[in-house]
């Protein structure tokens, strides 16, 4: 997402408010189309903490572009489905896509493609092209214990969205093996992190 237009976008939603928090919106927001995605992080996660429910996806866009992509995956809030922004959609997908997570990469730029503009569904194609051809062949079973494993490990540390999407890359590739591997026991794990999240119902 170009920098410019994410202060664009900011500068029209927030150009009749000015409350504290969106003070720090805009110069994380400046700070991100500058490149300085450190600055940016901090204007980002002091304006969440003033109440700004836009925040965390632009804090998360930050980790990034700070090579922070479990992070990033946190800070969205999980993966498991687009938004309603289709530049933040990019950068979550980038997010999977860095951390492995390719089919879940491959869901958010497929609908990343048919809501941005031209430059970034162009990206969006392209990365899609590269997730096909990684994942023409059958996915191995030593890939899917890799994605349980990485489940495991982040339920273990608390870190539950990243769990929840890890489990979920294991399930999809499990379908698309013909015996099914480790599919049921992804798919409870899943079950069981949906229940555990912030915000889960009861």
């Amino acid at each position: 997402m170009p920098g410019g237009i994410l202060l664009a976008i900011l500068g029209v939603a927030l150009a009749s408010s000015g409350t504290p928090a969106d003070e720090h919106l805009l110069a994380g927001a400046r700070a991100f189309r500058d490149g300085r995605f450190a600055e940016a992080l901090v204007e980002f996660r002091v304006a969440e903490r003033l109440g700004s429910a836009d925040a965390p996806a632009y804090a998360a866009a930050s980790l990034v572009k700070l090579g922070r992509p479990e992070e990033a995956i946190e800070a969205f809030g999980g993966v498991d489905r687009p938004g309603r922004d289709a530049l933040l959609d990019y950068y979550r997908a980038l997010a999977c896509h860095e951390a492995r997570l390719y089919l879940c990469a491959d869901r958010l730029l497929a609908a990343v493609a048919e809501r941005a503009g031209p430059k970034v569904a162009d990206q969006a194609s392209r990365m899609r092209a590269g997730i096909a051809v990684a994942l023409a062949a059958e996915p191995t079973r030593e890939a899917i214990d890799w994605y349980h494993s990485r489940c495991r490990e982040a339920s273990t540390a608390g870190r539950v969205q990243l769990a929840l999407a890890n489990c979920r890359e294991a399930a999809a590739l499990a379908e698309r093996r013909k015996d099914a591997y480790r599919r049921t026991e992804a798919l409870l794990a899943v079950d069981r992190l949906e229940r555990t999240r912030p915000g889960a119902q009861p």
